[in-house]
């Protein structure tokens, strides 16, 4: 390898509705010309691609999100060559939104990763050829809710086939605890017998004991000895993950990972999780020359990892959540709507006629698209994009990214600089780019 391989990817494309002609004559075209400068261009597809015909699933990723399979068109026109599927959203409409958005992909001769028919599949890196290089992708989803459990893809057996489903990561949490809280702590599960139904399935063999030093209350675990972090990676998921991308390094030029994670540290979604640390530095280690972050609809800290850049989070690089053209009698019901009310109905009850919500914060907003330009397998340079996904803009501009210029790119600065600092990321703002210092 001696000639520089050029590289981006962009936080979620929550795309479920077209793209008026009005952006692709004007903001469209400098963000299409700088996606297009690269040669690996990857975006996290934050929706199914299916038609409507078929069921909705009896829980989604927060709101049930589908695109049609014509209206996806309007984004490919970005010129992406991979699309991750991992993320809370891809079962919403069940195994057929999920496998149909396969399906689509795959007639298009897009690539994509993070779910399949089985665990085998969903696991499993798509593979593209770049400027005479092989480059293997992976995409991950992060479980945030248990009801997520749900999602996961199944492994196949010499008896059994693999369930349809997402490549997963699952985490257990702690919340630490004194010796002498521990004490109050069972006298109360004592009073209240929040534990019988757990030790009943222990006593049956039907859930597992608590190891040493860790003491479930309810759902809740809480940890006494101190040997804990507030989050941990699943043992079995994790080793999956890296032994897989040691696989695909030995077999390729380049890995690169995408993974899509909600959870915070504490109350605020900047921070991230100690977990996913640990499973961003593990995969750079095992041989993944980027981490690309998304989920939390807003940008989280940038680190520079052994020589590697770790995106925590990109945000949203289109946010289409008020557009969302129908909704199921659940999402209807839950916010005291009739069962046949319209979807936007349903989203100004849960919004609250707009006044609450992920579109009422700019920082839901604001992203970068950055270049990342590697030269015999080492990241050389790193520019970033800012970018705005129309905040507030009218009727069908609204969420869609634009280069952001002047002030509006001075707060995205402000807003990396300021969570990447502690990281000991040095960030420079030139004009209306920026770029980090290696």
């Amino acid at each position: 390898m001696n000639k520089k391989l050029t590289v981006t990817g962009t936080g979620d494309s929550l795309f479920v509705a077209d793209i008026p002609n009005e952006y692709f004559e004007g903001d469209f075209k400098p963000v299409y010309d700088y996606i297009n400068s690269c040669d690996v261009k990857m975006t996290n597809l934050e929706t199914n691609v299916s038609k409507f015909g078929d069921f909705p699933n009896a829980y989604s990723g927060g709101t049930w999100l589908n695109t049609e399979p014509e209206v996806f068109d309007d984004l490919a026109k970005y010129g992406f060559n991979y699309y991750g599927t991992a993320n809370n959203h891809c079962m919403d409409y069940s195994y057929h939104g999920m496998l149909s958005t396969i399906s689509e992909l795959d007639k298009r001769g897009l690539a994509h990763s993070g779910t399949g028919k089985n665990l085998e599949e969903a696991s499993a890196p798509a593979i593209i050829n770049a400027d005479g290089k092989k480059i293997a992708i992976f995409a991950v989803a992060c479980e945030y809710s248990g009801i997520q459990v749900a999602s996961r893809a199944g492994v196949t057996t010499n008896n059994m086939k693999g369930r349809p489903g997402v490549n997963y990561l699952g985490y257990t949490a702690y919340r630490a605890i004194g010796k002498e809280d521990l004490e109050k702590l069972k006298e109360i599960a004592k009073q209240t017998q929040i534990n019988a139904a757990r030790e009943r399935s222990v006593a049956g063999g039907f859930a597992l004991p608590d190891p040493d030093g860790v003491y479930s209350f309810g759902e809740l675990k809480f940890c006494y000895d101190g040997s804990k972090k507030e989050t941990e990676c699943n043992k079995t998921d994790k080793e999956r993950i890296i032994n897989a991308i040691k696989q695909a390094k030995k077999e390729n030029d380049y890995v690169f990972i995408l993974i899509h994670c909600h959870d915070s540290k504490g109350t605020s979604h900047e921070n991230v999780p100690d977990y996913y640390e640990d499973l961003a530095h593990a995969c750079i280690d095992a041989g993944v020359s980027a981490v690309i972050g998304g989920g939390a609809h807003q940008l989280r800290p940038i680190e520079i990892y052994n020589g590697c850049p770790i995106f925590y989070s990109l945000g949203d690089f289109i946010y289409q959540g008020m557009r969302v053209p129908y909704l199921p009698a659940d999402f209807m019901v839950k916010y005291g709507c009739d069962k046949n009310a319209t979807a936007w109905e349903g989203l100004m009850a849960r919004s609250k006629n707009n006044t609450i919500g992920l579109q009422v914060h700019k920082h839901n907003f604001m992203t970068v698209l950055p270049k990342m330009e590697f030269e015999d397998g080492k990241l050389v340079s790193l520019e970033m994009m800012p970018i705005v996904a129309g905040f507030k803009r009218k009727g069908k501009m609204d969420g869609l990214p634009y280069h952001a210029k002047n002030e509006e790119s001075k707060e995205i600065f402000d807003v990396l600089d300021r969570l990447s600092t502690p990281y000991g990321t040095k960030i420079v703002k030139n004009g209306d780019m920026l770029k980090i210092e290696l």
